[in-house]
């Protein structure tokens, strides 16, 4: 074994060109397949970082119409009370979360969020210093306690085991550090601290804003927790009609809200991309190797002649190819730990759980498997059909292979471009999916459009806030190159947006007590429209006299005005917003509809309300400019610290930069797996090439007698070209049918196209066969310059 080694080394020292091509093809694509697995294996194989992370469920409410939603203090109170399926159920909230750490460095924004003390019960994690928050602690009057986060223990307390019983300024109120959780723990993704959620039963029950999670008692299953939480919500609805009337409970493993099934489905067609890329650069490797071998058909004579037999032939060939799939192997190694590093960098914020991304045993374990399985993809086929020449009539000068040995090259090569043809088809299925994504007409002109998110602290009482966003914006309006300034609850492309229902007000009796119709909503300033360009469609826009104290209104979007009052005038119409009594709204504008939460939504209802008269504290503010966000920002920053000197320093992000966010994840899944399409394409005609070349070579004494004996160029040229565009030709149909069955599993990450597009399939075959014919064209033409005479000679 350790001559055959040795003697491997020697032949692909004097055959480096060979050696180089398999080893970058095979490391390209064991690279590529590792680096996608350890995603994939990170992101939706292992499980989540709790206790028995699969008995943890996600727990929502739902609308009368099936949405789901948040629990509101109330209903999440009494699901506590529920025993039997679920063991414990914990909750956080879900707006409103950031809070303002004071301190000698200066006022810090961080991502406090507010969480129920039996939290540490259902995910079964304990803080790694001291100790999170009691059940008295978390009552609604309870005293005000703080859990650090590693990351800001260490960067804000360098990492000081003293902090403990410490206070710490969070929105201008002291509250007391009693723990510290460990690095591994971040749950909800992003948390910074954690403070007492103190639900209140007291609160609304329409006030819909904690997400809940519990965990299964031992033995329970899903589906009786799903009875058991119908069973709840039977009871909330009819022991709180006006609130609770239709709504539901529903249940899901929390694995899958972490990593939704969108996102899971877009990672498997990327390891399906890189498996069928793997296998395509194990194709041409093998298609090298073939026609290497074949270029040493007298050598593997001379082997078999003096005595060696079949077995000790394939040894050697065999170990050739395993020594080009274990440095090929190391290569795909480094081009893994290469792209993982940058994967981690690019997905931060953008794939869930990539922070637990790891270069580890796994990853290297994965590796060595697709060595060793790429090592037996391509290395059989060199290996025994160079043994055979070997054992073949010593007579045969060498001069040409034999009909089995061509036989196994066409075969490789329509393979390679049926690979191909199938990433082509998936890319470009990506690729149209996501131009018409881009493309969506999401109802407001984002450019030239600034957001500045600000959240105010509970010190800014009802009579402050409005004061304090009429200042910001009185303020932003005269600076230079403003052209329109407002502000909106809902940073676009950023954050959920909010919803509640909605009734007509002659509807009103005939409608469940909890609203007719489930629409979204936004809490805007009166040149919100003027500064998004969103267009009126008819009535007016909100002004400056609607304030509090005057009659409140309501302004709507066209879907929600068509689903109200079809074929009727809307402007002048009362509503109520949030069940059927209280004061009712009157419509008096209509406007386009919108989209600014996802771009593959569909259209919602929506409505607007004055911010004089909803006066939320959390608002971002929308700039219309002539000037970058690089620009303004210091003089937006320099206005909210002139407003209020404790708040911290706002984000300034231009509208379009949230909007290129929101299609950040089908922009990756496009130009991962046109990478890879681009790569087998390349793959793929390189092969039809180099077989024609090959085989053109290999017959070069039969063009030079069929030249001499009168025969055409033309008559050449298309005995070798056709024979290359019937192997695409095959490849391409066979590509075809794969792709029509293949396609389907993309579906659910597709937008706004099939996964049997005709157009893409015709681009995909078209532009293979457009590439094979020229592969198949250039080196029979190179052939035709050869000098007939002298080969013959030779």
């Amino acid at each position: 074994m350790v001559r055959d080694l040795r003697y491997a080394c020697r032949t692909f020292r004097r055959h480096k060109l060979t050696a180089v091509i398999g080893i970058l093809t095979l490391g390209l694509g064991i690279g590529g397949a590792t680096a996608v697995f350890s995603v994939v294996n990170t992101v939706v194989l292992q499980p989540l970082p709790f206790a028995n992370a699969d008995r943890l469920l996600r727990v929502w409410q739902t609308t009368p119409a099936g949405e789901r939603f948040s629990f509101s203090d109330a209903d999440f109170l009494d699901l506590q009370m529920q025993r039997g399926a679920l063991a414990a159920s914990a909750a956080y909230r879900e707006i409103g979360t950031t809070m303002v750490i004071g301190g000698d460095i200066g006022p810090q924004r961080v991502a406090a969020i507010a969480i129920s003390a039996s939290m540490v019960e259902v995910l079964g994690v304990q803080p790694a210093l001291g100790r999170l928050f009691s059940a008295d602690e978390d009552r609604p009057r309870g005293e005000r306690r703080v859990v650090l986060s590693d990351r800001l223990w260490r960067t804000r307390f360098a990492g000081d085991a003293g902090v403990l019983g410490r206070p710490v300024v969070l929105d201008g109120a002291a509250h007391v550090v009693t723990g510290v959780m460990p690095a591994t723990f971040d749950f909800p993704a992003g948390a910074d601290a954690w403070v007492p959620l103190r639900a209140n039963p007291l609160r609304d029950r329409d006030d819909h804003e904690l997400a809940v999670v519990a965990r299964l008692a031992p033995g329970a299953t899903l589906a009786a927790a799903q009875d058991e939480l119908r069973a709840l919500a039977s009871r909330l609805g009819q022991a709180h009609a006006s609130t609770n009337a239709g709504w539901g409970i529903d249940a899901a493993p929390l694995s899958e809200w972490v990593v939704p099934p969108r996102f899971r489905d877009a990672l498997w067609v990327l390891l399906g991309a890189v498996a069928l890329l793997l296998l395509l650069a194990c194709t041409n490797v093998a298609n090298l190797l073939v026609a290497h071998a074949a270029t040493r058909h007298n050598e593997m004579r001379v082997r078999a002649a003096i005595g060696a037999g079949r077995w000790r032939l394939v040894r050697q060939l065999f170990t050739e190819a395993a020594l080009l799939a274990s440095i090929g192997t190391a290569l795909g190694v480094l081009i893994a730990i290469w792209s993982i590093d940058a994967v981690r960098v690019f997905g931060a914020g953008r794939i869930p759980r990539i922070e637990e991304l790891r270069i580890d045993a796994v990853m290297l374990a994965v590796a060595s498997s697709a060595g060793v399985v790429s090592c037996l993809l391509f290395g059989i086929a060199p290996a025994l059909h160079g043994a055979a020449m070997g054992l073949g009539r010593l007579t045969d000068d060498g001069s040409r292979s034999t009909a089995g040995h061509r036989r196994v090259r066409q075969s490789l090569i329509v393979v390679e471009v049926a690979l191909a043809l199938l990433l082509l088809v998936g890319a470009g299925l990506l690729g149209t999916s996501f131009v018409r994504l881009i493309g969506v007409d999401h109802g407001f002109d984002a450019g030239g459009v600034l957001t500045m998110p600000i959240e105010l602290p509970p010190a800014y009482n009802e009579t402050r806030v409005i004061p304090f966003y009429a200042a910001v914006i009185d303020r932003i309006r005269v600076l230079p190159g403003v052209e329109a300034v407002a502000a909106t609850s809902t940073n676009p492309f950023r954050q959920f947006g909010f919803s509640n229902t909605v009734t007509p007000e002659e509807r009103a009796a005939d409608a469940p007590p909890t609203g007719l119709l489930q629409a979204g909503w936004r809490s805007v300033t009166p040149d919100f429209f003027r500064a998004l360009r969103i267009p009126l469609r008819r009535g007016r826009t909100f002004t400056d006299s609607d304030l509090a104290s005057a009659p409140h209104v309501v302004v709507v979007s066209q879907s929600l005005a068509d689903r109200l009052w079809p074929g009727g005038d809307p402007i002048g119409q009362r509503i109520f917003w949030g069940g059927t009594t209280g004061t009712p709204r009157t419509v008096v504008g209509v406007t386009g509809d919108i989209l600014d939460v996802r771009l593959d939504a569909e259209v919602a209802p929506m409505l607007f309300v004055p911010h004089a008269q909803v006066d939320l504290p959390a608002m971002t503010v929308i700039i219309r400019s002539s000037l970058d966000a690089a620009a303004m920002a210091p003089a937006l920053r320099d206005v909210l610290r002139q407003t209020d000197a404790s708040l911290p320093p706002a984000d300034v992000e231009a509208l379009v930069t949230s909007r290129d966010a929101a299609s950040a994840g089908q922009r990756f899944n496009f130009w991962l797996l046109t990478a890879f399409a681009a790569i087998a394409f390349a793959l793929a005609v390189s092969g039809v090439y180099a077989m024609l070349a090959f085989s053109v070579a290999e017959r070069r004494r039969e063009v030079a007698v069929r030249l001499a004996l009168g025969a055409s160029a033309r008559a050449i040229i298309s005995l070798f070209f056709a024979n290359g565009v019937k192997l695409a030709a095959l490849g391409v149909t066979i590509g075809t049918l794969a792709a029509l069955a293949v396609t389907r599993l993309i579906a659910s990450v597709l937008y706004d196209v099939t996964p049997t597009d005709g157009p893409t399939f015709i681009a995909a075959a078209g532009s293979l066969m457009i590439a094979a014919a020229i592969a198949s064209y250039v080196p029979v033409r190179r052939a035709m310059r050869a000098d007939p005479i002298s080969i013959l000679r030779q």
